[in-house]
């Protein structure tokens, strides 16, 4: 007689999905949005007219890469109860694995300042955003929706205009 295993992966394991407060079934490579908090959050919302003023990455075992001052960190996928997430998109095994290697990669690279004060600058009607356009075409926008956008190229994926903005430029 010949019995068959199948493989079960272990509660807590890369494979297993993140199940978000909403219920959804968050897998490595999902990124997710959140309100945001502080005063870069009610910048950034007030900024893009958007709900959400932050963005992550989902990359197993209940964790997210997020950019947050003073630089790109692992946090837990639960600091951010309100968070929605992508969880439908469609992504191959070989997305998945390319997004949080990125995300992985970028731990650790600093925050970007300079990005809120262009922000700060335009929605205080200071400057408007073609005097700072070259600003930010020479700046590596090390913020949380451009690290998002940045491992989802990573990947092959270019983001939809509507949905880099969604989360805002955090």
């Amino acid at each position: 007689m010949a019995v068959t295993v199948i493989p079960v992966s272990p509660a807590g394991s890369r494979l297993a999905p993140y199940i978000a407060a909403n219920g959804d079934k968050v897998r490595p490579g999902c990124y997710g949005v959140s309100h945001g908090g502080g005063i870069t959050g009610e910048l950034i919302r007030h900024a893009t007219e958007s709900w959400a003023g932050h963005a992550f990455v989902y990359i197993g075992d209940g964790q997210i890469i997020e950019a947050v001052p003073s630089a790109v960190r692992v946090a837990p996928a639960a600091s951010h109860p309100d968070a929605v997430w992508n969880a439908r998109y469609p992504l191959t095994d070989a997305q998945r694995m390319r997004i949080c290697a990125r995300a992985r990669a970028l731990v650790g690279c600093s925050y970007d300042y300079p990005s809120y004060v262009g922000f700060a600058l335009k929605v205080l009607k200071v400057r408007d955003g073609a005097e700072l356009d070259p600003v930010f075409k020479a700046d590596h926008w090390r913020v949380s929706s451009a690290l998002v956008a940045d491992c989802y190229a990573y990947a092959g994926i270019r983001l939809a205009e509507g949905l880099r903005n969604s989360a805002g430029p955090t």
